[in-house]
C-alpha cells in the first residue's frame, strides 16, 4: 500500500486490486493497512490521490449469461472519521459525481428483466432492501414516462 501511495504521489498511474465485496470495503481496507495514529493522514492522502475505485460482481442473468454488476466511487471523502456505512451513503447519493451504487446497478438489471428480484436482494444487506425497492420503483416510473 505504501508503494502504491508513493508512486501515485509522484504522478504515476497506479492500478491495483483488492479482494473485497464493495468500494466501501476497499477504501476501509486501504485505510486499515495503517496504524490508527496514521489513518487521518492516510485518509487525506487517499482523498487527494484516488480518482476512482470500482467493485465488480458477476451474476448469472435470467438468460444464463454472465452480467457485470459495477459499483464505482469517483473521488474520495475527506473526513477524519469515516465508516463503511458513510461511504456507502456517499456512493448512493453521489451519482452526479460519477458514482454508481451497487443498488442502482442491481435495480437497473432488474428493471431491464436481466435478473430476478431475488438475485438482486441476495447481493445486498437486508437493511438495504427498502432502498433497493425504492430505486426500482423510481426507475420503473422513469421508464414508463419514456415509453
Amino acid at each position: 500500500m505504501e508503494a502504491a501511495i508513493e508512486t501515485a504521489e509522484s504522478g504515476h498511474l497506479v492500478i491495483g486490486t483488492l479482494h473485497t465485496k464493495s468500494c466501501a470495503e476497499t477504501l476501509d481496507r486501504m485505510i486499515g493497512f495503517y496504524e490508527i495514529r496514521d489513518q487521518t493522514n492516510v485518509k487525506y492522502m487517499l482523498s487527494t490521490l484516488l480518482k476512482l475505485v470500482t467493485s465488480q460482481r458477476l451474476l448469472k442473468g435470467i438468460d444464463g449469461k454472465l452480467l457485470l454488476v459495477p459499483e464505482v466511487v469517483a473521488g474520495m471523502i475527506r473526513k477524519e472519521k469515516i465508516s463503511t456505512a458513510e461511504i456507502e451513503d456517499a456512493i448512493q447519493s453521489g451519482s452526479e459525481k460519477g458514482n454508481i451504487s451497487l443498488i442502482n446497478s442491481l435495480a437497473k438489471l432488474f428493471v431491464e428483466d436481466k435478473i430476478t428480484l431475488e438475485q438482486a436482494k441476495a447481493q445486498i444487506e437486508s437493511k438495504n432492501i427498502e432502498v433497493l425497492n425504492r430505486v426500482i420503483m423510481q426507475m420503473k416510473i422513469k421508464k414508463d414516462k419514456m415509453i
